[in-house]
């Protein structure tokens, strides 16, 4: 990746502009010296190398080679550039491989369209999707981008947008959810809401009802923390789990959780431009809202 010195940092040493300019992170800076992936117009340098006004900085953070099998499985890319892509995750597809799913998740199918392009891919997921939730997932594209991702999610600075589908309409329209979230017993799996708890399970979700169908609650949901399983136990707790969440007692009205990670807005690190990337409604969860309409206009 290249970066041009600006008259802010001429004549200071190239370790202020990596750390306060960039970002860069100790280890990262670290593993650059070591690996000689510093260049200042063309030529390496070391992290005391004193900076001129207009001088390209390249850092070498690409992958050389790739870790993740390619699969001939679509994806739909919804944005991209140097730093990031965002691609649309269907239901059903892993995010990551496991035990059962080897050749078959997101991880392999970005890396079958990277192998048509001829570029090495380390899978670098920013956010989290269940197998069974749809929507949007970010992916940094190196090393650098995974740090500065990264650390806008920690910071809470990525604005993620959900929709749900609840059993039942929550008498209060909308609302915050608040609580802490921990596993249940010896559970690996299972999580329940808790009224108190530590820092780390701390959980808050926003949400609002944007349409009803019958007794089925079409909600816009945000989830302020990011806890395993968030938006399905807040739901489960307040006596609307989501349709299809069996786990959480929402039946078996669909055969996976109907929830979609439907938007993401942030700030580009790097440009400073707003981003905001968005996934429509996928097919199963249309096709369920509109069976629901036509049930309940003959009940009508």
């Amino acid at each position: 990746m290249d970066f041009t010195v600006d008259e802010t940092y001429a004549g200071r040493v190239l370790r202020d502009f990596l750390r306060r300019k960039l970002c860069v992170s100790h280890g990262l800076a670290a593993a650059l010296k070591r690996e000689n992936g510093i260049f200042a117009d063309g030529v390496p340098v070391t992290v005391r190398h004193i900076l001129s006004r207009g001088e390209k900085i390249t850092l070498r953070v690409e992958d050389t080679e790739s870790t993740v099998t390619p699969s001939d499985a679509p994806v739909r890319i919804l944005y991209e550039d140097e730093l990031l892509l965002a691609c649309d995750k269907p239901p059903y597809m892993p995010t990551h491989e496991s035990h059962g799913h080897r050749g078959d998740a997101l991880s392999n199918a970005l890396a079958g369209e990277f192998a048509r392009r001829g570029v090495p891919f380390v899978f670098r997921a920013v956010n989290r999707l269940d197998a069974d939730t749809s929507g949007v997932l970010l992916v940094a594209k190196n090393r650098y981008a995974a740090e500065r991702l990264g650390a806008l999610v920690r910071e809470r600075r990525v604005e993620k947008t959900y929709i749900a589908l609840l059993n039942g309409i929550p008498e209060q329209r909308s609302g915050t959810i608040e609580s802490y979230i921990r596993r249940i017993g010896d559970s690996i799996i299972l999580r329940a809401s808790f009224p108190s708890g530590t820092p780390s399970e701390h959980a808050v979700t926003r949400y609002a009802v944007v349409e009803t169908v019958g007794d089925i609650a079409v909600v816009r949901c945000t989830p302020l923390t990011g806890r395993t399983h968030q938006l399905r136990v807040h739901f489960a707790s307040i006596g609307y789990p989501i349709v299809g969440d069996e786990l959480y007692g929402g039946g078996r009205a669909l055969p996976r959780q109907a929830l979609h990670a439907a938007g993401f807005r942030f700030t580009h690190p790097l440009s400073g431009e707003e981003i905001e990337i968005s996934s429509p409604l996928p097919a199963d969860m249309r096709t369920f809202l509109d069976a629901k309409k036509t049930e309940f206009e003959i009940k009508e």
